[in-house]
């Protein structure tokens, strides 16, 4: 069985308390350790961004990124928005020693972005937050995990003001037409449980538009679960299903996904 490489998981999330054991047991689990290579945990604010690296130390197969997600920026669902002068000077503080980023195990700069889902919606304050943790990642030469909900207009013209910087659009809904645009100039795709629904035609469309040396795997778990365990708590070790369900999509094995997705992970996260 070939192993993957997850990289979008939120493995700090209260959600996986609900499974027996917690993530902990899933991370020690040898079956869960031969189908998953390796996984990015990826923080949404300063504190589980800090959990995340935590996690990271404890077991060998995970890494960390830390950042600002834009709802977390605007303290939803219920809380106080951040303040961006205050919170992008801690993380600078945290991510611009090269040492420490090494020591702490963090490949990355994210979950960042913008999302236009949810009211009220505060687009000034996530693009500051946004451009701020851009400037950043490209101050110190990480790559970005992007989030992009409802919002792909800004979030291309946004990323187009930091060409040294480049990252993976994680669980891709934009449109064909700009993850080509994307795949231009450097940009990795990444899909998630979404490409195995029923009902997601056009997400399978655009998956099978990007070129598989530009494609990434990720599950965004503990959401998002692919079929057939919809519904469930997801976890890195359903990842075959979204490898799969890929590899059908561009005529290639598992086997290949694995391979290629493995490299380029290694060409973003760890050149």
């Amino acid at each position: 069985m070939p192993a993957y490489f997850d990289t979008h998981a939120h493995y700090f999330d209260r959600k996986f308390a609900e499974l027996p054991g917690g993530a902990s047991a899933l991370l020690h689990d040898p079956d869960f350790r031969r189908t998953v290579s390796g996984i990015i945990n990826a923080g949404t604010n300063l504190e589980n961004s800090r959990i995340a690296v935590q996690m990271a130390k404890e077991y060998p197969l995970m890494y960390a990124a830390v950042g600002i997600h834009p709802e977390d920026a605007q303290g939803m669902p219920q809380g106080t928005p951040l303040d961006p002068d205050t919170t992008l000077s801690a993380l600078w503080d945290w991510v611009s020693d090269a040492e420490r980023r090494r020591q702490d195990k963090i490949v990355a700069i994210g979950e960042i972005g913008l999302d236009y889902y949810w009211e009220p919606m505060d687009k000034p304050l996530q693009k500051a937050f946004f451009e701020g943790q851009l400037e950043i990642a490209e101050r110190v030469g990480l790559p970005v995990l992007i989030h992009d909900r409802e919002a792909h207009g800004d979030t291309f013209e946004t990323v187009l003001k930091y060409p040294g910087v480049r990252g993976v659009f994680h669980g891709y809904s934009g449109s064909a037409e700009m993850a080509k645009e994307l795949v231009k100039r450097g940009w990795f795709i990444a899909f998630g449980g979404t490409v195995t629904f029923k009902n997601a035609h056009r997400v399978r469309e655009v998956a099978a538009s990007v070129p598989l040396d530009h494609l990434l795997l990720e599950t965004d778990c503990p959401y998002m679960a692919p079929v057939p365990h919809r519904g469930k708590i997801n976890h890195s070790g359903l990842i075959p299903h979204i490898a799969e369900m890929l590899a059908e999509l561009h005529g290639v094995s598992p086997e290949e996904i694995s391979r290629v997705t493995a490299q380029n992970t290694q060409r973003l996260f760890f050149p």
